[in-house]
C-alpha cells in the first residue's frame, strides 16, 4: 500500500509540475506580446504625428507660394494680360 501512495506521489508531481511551467511560460508570452503591441501602439501614434507635421509643414508652404502669386497677379502695376498680349 505504501509503495502504491508513493508511486501514485511521484506520478502526480512528475506531471503536476512540467503543467505549472507550460502556464507560467504562456503567462508569460502572453504578457510579452501585450508589451509588443503597446510599444507599436506608440510608435504608431508618434509616427502619425511626424507625418501629419510634415503634412501641415508642406501646405503652410504652398498656401503661403499661393498668396504671393494671388497678391502678383492682383496687383495693379502688374498688368498679366497687357504682358501676354505683347509677346
Amino acid at each position: 500500500m505504501i509503495v502504491n501512495l508513493w508511486v501514485f506521489l511521484t506520478a502526480g508531481v512528475i506531471f503536476t509540475v512540467p503543467f505549472f511551467i507550460i502556464i507560467a511560460i504562456n503567462a508569460h508570452k502572453k504578457a510579452m506580446k501585450q508589451l509588443e503591441i503597446e510599444a507599436l501602439k506608440i510608435e504608431k501614434i508618434n509616427l502619425e504625428s511626424v507625418v501629419d507635421e510634415a503634412v501641415n509643414r508642406i501646405i503652410g508652404n504652398q498656401l503661403s507660394r499661393i498668396e504671393v502669386l494671388e497678391a502678383i497677379v492682383t496687383d495693379k502695376n502688374y498688368d498679366l494680360s497687357e504682358k501676354i498680349t505683347k509677346a
